[in-house]
């Protein structure tokens, strides 16, 4: 597992916490007085969780707590910030029913990029990652990712008073030079930047909205993203009315899932039980069909993230 496997902010916020971690540790033995074992010391340093370090129960603390914090994107409909704060989208309201059958009553959403999701719940900033986030190769070494069950696949998007001739791939976008929007450390960064579309063409937002407004504005001339996120409200369609591309031919395979810190299993494998009978008995369906989502495809009903991470890039 290298730095350079993961996406660029990823791999500043994964800095930032080892840093920080090493320096608490030496504040807090420099404090104490005591002289640690190098083993003690890699031990105090190196660990950042406040959710569930040491071997404690993740799944008793929240019950116990009524309440289990999700850090997600704000990313419609996958996952959606209300105006009152509570959340919503695929992502959170799969995770709200599930805790619910496993006796946690409450969903609380802290907002973050896609850059800082992993490395948040590495730090014990929030439990899970309640909205859906893309694997990778460079992710599944790090969490462990629910059974995948968005298979939306990339899309590009524009104006055609913008862009005259349409794309017909990432890399025609890269080699045409075209100024490019993503979402706040998006996954699909690498992938482009793979394809030819250059650091310098490169531009980031924070969520979907101000991605399609930066596209609206001129201020980028394209934007790559999975299908699902630019799916479109009637209200909205009159606003943002851009053609898009739906997976162009370079694009890689791509699945999206929730996701739990490794060391937490016992919450893991009674999420993953819940999931599964949703799958089954077609309650998630159901959920999906409210966000506008497509059923899972009966050849990937069954795909297992042990699977999917053998197939990512």
């Amino acid at each position: 597992m290298h730095l350079e496997d993961l996406t660029e902010l990823e791999a500043v916020r994964f800095k930032e916490l080892s840093r920080r971690g090493f320096l608490r540790g030496v504040v807090a033995i420099g404090a104490a007085g005591l002289a640690l074992p190098a083993a003690g010391l890699i031990e105090a340093c190196g660990s950042t969780s406040t959710s569930s370090g040491g071997g404690n129960d993740l799944l008793s603390k929240v019950r116990a707590a009524g309440v289990i914090n999700i850090g997600l994107a704000n990313d419609p409909p996958a996952s959606i910030i209300n105006p009152d704060g509570s959340v919503t989208g695929q992502g959170p309201a799969t995770v709200e029913k599930i805790m619910a059958k496993l006796g946690v009553p409450k969903v609380h959403g802290i907002v973050a990029t896609f850059g800082e999701l992993v490395p948040g719940l590495q730090a014990g900033r929030w439990d899970m990652i309640g909205g859906v986030i893309s694997v990778t190769k460079a992710r599944c070494a790090l969490v462990h990712y629910t059974d995948p069950f968005e298979f939306n696949g990339m899309e590009i998007a524009w104006y055609p008073s913008v862009v005259s001739q349409a794309p017909t791939s990432i890399g025609d976008v890269g080699k045409r030079g075209l100024v490019v929007g993503f979402n706040q450390g998006s996954a699909y960064i690498a992938v482009a930047k793979g394809l030819g579309v250059q650091d310098s063409k490169i531009q980031q937002f924070p969520d979907t909205a101000a991605l399609l407004e930066a596209l609206r504005t001129k201020r980028i001339q394209v934007i790559i993203s999975d299908t699902g996120s630019l799916t479109l409200t009637s209200a909205q369609q009159a606003k943002y009315t851009f053609q898009h591309l739906d997976y162009p031919p370079d694009g890689p395979f791509i699945a999206g899932a929730l996701a739990f810190r490794q060391s937490d299993t016992t919450i893991y494998d009674a999420f993953e039980a819940e999931f599964k009978k949703m799958k089954d008995s077609g309650e998630f369906d159901q959920i999906s069909a409210q966000f506008q989502f497509p059923p899972l495809p009966a050849d990937k009903k069954d795909l297992t993230a042990d699977q999917v991470c053998a197939k990512v890039v």
